[in-house]
């Protein structure tokens, strides 16, 4: 009879202690490359974690094929302290400590778990880091230079003037200044939006890495293209600003605008026509920050871009209301000095090309 009160005492325990540890609250960032041969002995451990210890947070991250995760995974590495030559998948984080590897994984994972009283994840203040960081990393410069030699295209200072030139032809000065603002802020949120697409859809499908390979020479064709444009204007047949044949419809949807909320509303029909034109610095940008950041770091990169993107049109537009200048003397400063404008442009994106292709981004 005591032996079996023995046994049934024994059972009550194990039965307890296991209870115990199923109600461990541990958070667990577990990080793996789909594809990896040590990933692959951890993952069906990963998921048995998950079934006996069901009040544990498991939180999976591939990072092959997702830029977000890989730079998320870095972020840790430097955060923990671990040593680059560990650096590498499989790698678990749990509170205050870490594991990279399979054995290390598999030996010590759910020792680690059953010691762990705490249910908060491993923390590193990823949002501090923020765009100063993220900035340094693309370096401001670079950003800044490609938002205007896009800025300076005359593309879209072609369109502000027709469209102002419109307005104005009822002698309504501040009629025309609200337009030209209502057009500059649909065209920052436009581009902004498109540019945050074209990031979000590059990270999704994993073609971020691959895309990065290439931008450095799309960067070269871009930059030729405009100087060639600057020596031989229009010539091979086409030119790096709105395709001749939509120009005559352009102008005269720009013609129909009678109201600040009508060129508002126009700025966003003018992007599908500028994009071919102005958007090569624009998706070289993109491609860095594809590669290089995550989406919540990349918002304020893409909001400063477009600052300095529109930048020439708030200066055009605010210029010609203070009266400093009219539509007919910025046309011919923009007539004048169109090869000159294409020659910049042209020089400025051969040399982020080559900073890019020689490793210096």
């Amino acid at each position: 009879m005591r032996g079996k009160s023995g046994v049934l005492l024994v059972a009550v325990l194990l039965f307890c202690i296991q209870t115990a540890i199923a109600e461990t609250n541990a958070c667990i960032y577990f990080f793996y490359g789909e594809g990896c041969p040590h990933c692959g002995k951890v993952e069906p451990f990963i998921r048995q974690i998950q079934t006996e210890y069901p009040n544990a947070s498991v939180h999976v991250f591939e990072v092959y094929n997702n830029r977000s995760n890989m730079v998320l995974l870095n972020d840790y590495f430097d955060a923990y302290g671990v040593p680059q030559a560990e650096a590498g998948v499989p790698a678990v984080f749990i509170s205050d400590s870490y594991l990279i590897g399979d054995t290390p994984i598999l030996e010590n994972l759910e020792e680690s778990i059953q010691a762990e009283s705490s249910s908060e994840c491993p923390a590193i203040n990823v949002e501090t880091k923020g765009a100063e960081e993220k900035l340094g990393t693309l370096s401001i410069i670079t950003v800044i230079g490609a938002a205007l030699v896009d800025s300076i295209n005359p593309c879209a200072i072609a369109v502000l003037l027709i469209l102002l030139g419109a307005l104005l032809a009822s002698n309504d000065k501040k009629k025309a200044l609200k337009a030209g603002l209502g057009f500059t802020l649909s065209i920052y949120i436009s581009y902004f939006l498109f540019g945050l697409g074209l990031f979000s859809a590059l990270q999704i499908t994993g073609l971020s890495y691959w895309f990065y390979k290439v931008i450095g020479v799309l960067a070269i064709i871009i930059g030729l293209a405009n100087i060639k444009d600057s020596f031989w204007y229009g010539g091979a047949g086409f030119v790096m600003e709105i395709p001749r044949r939509w120009r005559p419809t352009l102008k005269k949807m720009l013609g129909a605008v009678t109201s600040p909320i009508g060129a508002f509303l126009m700025g966003f029909v003018v992007c599908l026509f500028e994009l071919p034109c102005t958007g090569g610095p624009y998706i070289f940008i993109l491609g860095l920050l594809a590669e290089r950041t995550t989406a919540a770091a990349s918002i304020p990169i893409l909001m400063l871009y477009n600052v300095f993107f529109v930048l020439p049109l708030l200066v055009i537009t605010t210029s010609i209301y203070a009266g400093f200048a009219s539509i007919e003397k910025a046309t011919e400063w923009k007539d004048k000095n169109i090869r000159t404008l294409h020659l910049i442009a042209g020089i400025i994106m051969l040399a982020l090309g080559a900073i890019v292709l020689l490793g210096k981004i």
